[in-house]
């Protein structure tokens, strides 16, 4: 009995001090492992390479088979050649890697770097915000923005028509270069998985990204050559190039983990570019998919384990130049820079001289739109672009399977089955929409800059 009384006097002792402070438990509360405050050096990588695994993973996977880059051979990929078995579901990895993650951190950084006056670091982050944006709103059309990025503040937010995205994907560019330019407290180093720190070349990739989403427009009335011929020889006085490295051990390329480590043998480098390029007996075939003995199942250079991810090239942006001087009637100009865009995919993939030399020699002499896009279709083997530039070009001149699931060929993605679930006030696109909807193979719900 004395022990009880004994017991139940300490702990209406205990209840009694807790009633009036908590403080005891403070350290009992903190996980180390969930920190409540995460500073700018350890935002800006964790951002970076979530940026990396939603352009680089899901998304060209899909596009580089739309666009017939290469083929879905086994299971859900081999359905993927028709546009079959890809679902809402699919798509709320990358969605989830923008919004709750490396936007987010973005804009942790940016309240942050604000806060401190380390305008370095928000420069960077308002310039990777726009490259968020820019392949969301791609894909999707409309999507949230100046509601979003708030946390718990706002779980619902509505979404931003594209052209809205495409004047802030501006904004952010012009105010991250504004950014780099401003004397800073605090500036990023190795923290910089893409520059290293290095403000010169994020200004560059700016201004190249400012280009390429300039000629995103051509299909629309607001597109003016002369801009985005501007665009590019300012980015090209610079060394353009940005994107992400990777290491063998623990941050494989996303291409590798797919098409090695987690489903071999469900994608072959095979497909119309392939024809083309054996026709056009083209030196980076072998670069491309290696030799048939391996089945065609991997990617030498762009999938091997420690393989860069590239997000933007000097041959990307030559390339744009000289579909904007062919647009403005400069059909020298764009001759030239198409040549040297070829070269430039050349010499990025380590094609012999004299093999470089002879495949632009043996060019068509007609310098068309056609041709441009053909070559550009070519170079930017595995990345989300080339879909791109089929929707605005039509070139290459591919069509659906007679298979197909849908009329036509993709272009637009559904939105992801996460927002349906927690945001379906707000998503601009039914869940009963058909599925030409979904896709875009008819035209009610096209991206704003493919209305036409």
């Amino acid at each position: 009995m004395k022990l009880k009384v004994l017991f139940a006097s300490v702990l209406s002792s205990a209840l009694l001090l807790t009633s009036c402070s908590d403080a005891w438990l403070e350290e009992v509360k903190i996980d180390q492992n969930r920190p409540s405050d995460v500073p700018m050096n350890v935002l800006l990588p964790a951002a970076q390479a979530s940026y990396g695994l939603m352009q680089g993973d899901v998304l060209p996977r899909l596009t580089s088979i739309f666009v017939q880059q290469m083929t879905g051979n086994d299971r859900q990929s081999l359905a993927h050649n028709r546009y079959a078995q890809i679902g809402e579901g699919d798509f709320d990895s990358p969605w989830g890697l923008a919004y709750s993650g490396g936007m987010y951190d973005l804009q942790l950084i940016m309240d942050k770097a604000t806060e401190k006056e380390a305008y370095a670091y928000r420069g960077i982050a308002k310039i990777m915000t726009a490259m968020y944006l820019g392949v969301l709103t791609d894909h999707f059309g409309d999507i949230p923005y100046s509601e979003a990025l708030q946390g718990a503040g706002q779980l619902k937010p509505a979404y931003d028509s594209q052209a809205d995205i495409y004047a802030a994907i501006a904004t952010l560019l012009q105010g991250g270069v504004a950014d780099l330019a401003t004397p800073s407290a605090l500036s990023p180093g190795s923290d910089d998985l893409i520059h290293g720190g290095d403000l010169s070349a994020w200004a560059t990739t700016a201004t190249a990204l400012g280009a390429r989403y300039l000629n995103h427009l051509s299909k629309t009335s607001l597109y003016n050559p002369a801009d985005v011929i501007a665009a590019c020889q300012a980015a090209l006085q610079g060394n353009v190039g940005a994107g992400l490295a990777h290491e063998s051990s623990t941050n494989q390329n996303p291409w590798h983990q797919f098409t090695v480590i987690d489903r071999d043998g469900y994608i072959v480098q095979t497909g119309t570019m392939f024809d083309m390029m054996v026709a056009a007996n083209d030196p980076r075939e072998s670069i491309y998919r290696g030799d048939s003995a391996s089945g065609y199942l991997y990617l030498p250079f762009y999938g091997a384990a420690t393989a860069e991810l590239p997000f933007i090239t000097e041959h990307e942006v030559l390339f744009i130049l000289a579909e904007a001087q062919l647009a403005s009637g400069d059909a020298s100009g764009a001759r030239a820079s198409l040549e040297a865009a070829i070269q430039s995919n050349m010499d990025y993939l380590g094609v012999d001289a004299a093999a470089s030399a002879a495949y632009i020699a043996a060019l068509s002499a007609t310098t068309d739109l056609e041709l441009i896009m053909n070559e550009k279709y070519v170079a930017m083997y595995t990345h989300v672009e080339a879909w791109t530039d089929w929707r605005r070009t039509g070139f290459p001149a591919i069509s659906a399977p007679a298979d197909a699931n849908l009329s036509a060929i993709p272009r637009r993605m559904p939105y992801p089955e996460g927002e349906y679930l927690y945001n379906s006030a707000n998503v601009p696109m039914p869940l009963s929409a058909t599925p030409d909807e979904k896709f875009g193979a008819s035209s009610t719900y096209r991206l704003w800059w493919d209305a036409n």
